[in-house]
């Protein structure tokens, strides 16, 4: 019995030792690897954050809900976002649904046809 005991814990042994995992981390690829993914969410290529959407449609009226957004002077940046086949307006990157509701609220008395999105998803 103790045989058999011995038996399985060399076995279990043997199979931690042979598929434990590297703890050791290459800080270099992990900073590069940090680095490409900040830098494809400032690209739009990662859509890993919240947006509130002013307008989709034509190219010339998106110019203009743009401007009329920037004249009113939000402190949330707009950008014109193509998405085939509509221009869209979409105001501010938030880091979540909370912070997007609170931008919103102040934005919607001049739009209220928009609407707050995950983009990409």
């Amino acid at each position: 019995m103790m045989d058999k005991y011995c038996f399985y814990f060399l076995v279990f042994f043997a199979i931690n030792v042979a598929f434990g995992q590297n703890n050791s981390v290459d800080t270099k690829k992990l900073d590069e690897l940090v680095r490409l993914k900040n830098e494809m969410i400032n690209d739009y290529e990662i859509k890993s954050f919240y947006t509130i959407q002013l307008y989709s449609g034509k190219k010339n009226n998106a110019e203009e809900v743009k401007s009329n957004y920037d004249d009113k002077a939000f402190k949330y940046k707009a950008i014109i976002e193509y998405d085939t086949p509509n221009y869209k307006v979409w105001v501010g990157r938030f880091r979540t649904k909370l912070e997007a509701d609170k931008a919103f609220s102040q934005i919607k008395e001049y739009y209220p046809s928009g609407l707050i999105f995950r983009p990409g998803r």
